[in-house]
């Protein structure tokens, strides 16, 4: 930034890194990322070749109107699948180019959270994300929105402009709304009797 140089002590990866184990030590330890011994230069960049088009597979029915979907963390052909509403559903994901369309887990839905989620036009399941490690512990989250004057568990830090003397108190209705009914929620779960299932 700003015309800056790399001094010329570090030009070299190597001289920041003594060994590809330190190199990898230093990200983690992922080998995606990992020195193959060959000169590396800071400045080498490969043009990527431009694609000559997309393929889309459909592989649903539009049974569901789905928001998110996330990959099971196990690595498997299977995702969560969100909709507005609430729903969480676990699916197998076809085989690409097969023609097939998702399988839904027998069990029906994962997690069920639509006494929670206040859904509307603007409103509801906004995202989900998996611990890397929900295979031995089981632990998601979701974020959604809730209604306080709806569910006692909606619940959140009313503010607003204290610059200019506003007491959330005092201010009226919003077309029917009161001020900070509507609150954003991300919550923690954790699921019981896990294992392959």
């Amino acid at each position: 930034q700003g015309g800056g140089r790399l001094p010329s002590s570090s030009s070299k990866l190597t001289d920041a890194w003594q060994s590809e184990s330190d190199f990898c030590t230093s990200f983690g330890g992922d080998r995606s990322v990992c020195l193959s011994g060959s000169t590396v230069s800071f400045n080498a960049t490969q043009p990527s070749a431009s694609p000559k088009g997309v393929c889309l597979e459909r592989i649903d029915n539009g049974s569901y109107a789905y928001l998110n979907m996330v990959p099971h963390p196990d690595g498997s052909n299977r995702v969560f699948l969100g909709t507005q509403a609430g729903k969480i559903l676990l699916a197998t994901v076809p085989e690409q180019g097969s023609g097939g369309t998702l399988q839904f887990d027998e069990a029906g839905q994962f997690v069920d959270l639509t006494d929670q989620v206040h859904f509307d036009s603007t409103f509801g399941l906004m995202g989900m994300a998996f611990h890397p490690d929900f295979a031995t512990n089981g632990r998601f989250f979701a974020s959604y929105n809730c209604d306080r004057t709806k569910s006692p568990s909606c619940s959140g830090r009313c503010s607003c402009n204290s610059d200019v003397g506003c007491d959330p108190s005092k201010l009226g209705t919003d077309n029917g709304a009161q001020p900070c009914q509507y609150q954003v929620v991300v919550s923690e779960y954790s699921a019981k009797g896990l294992s392959s299932n």
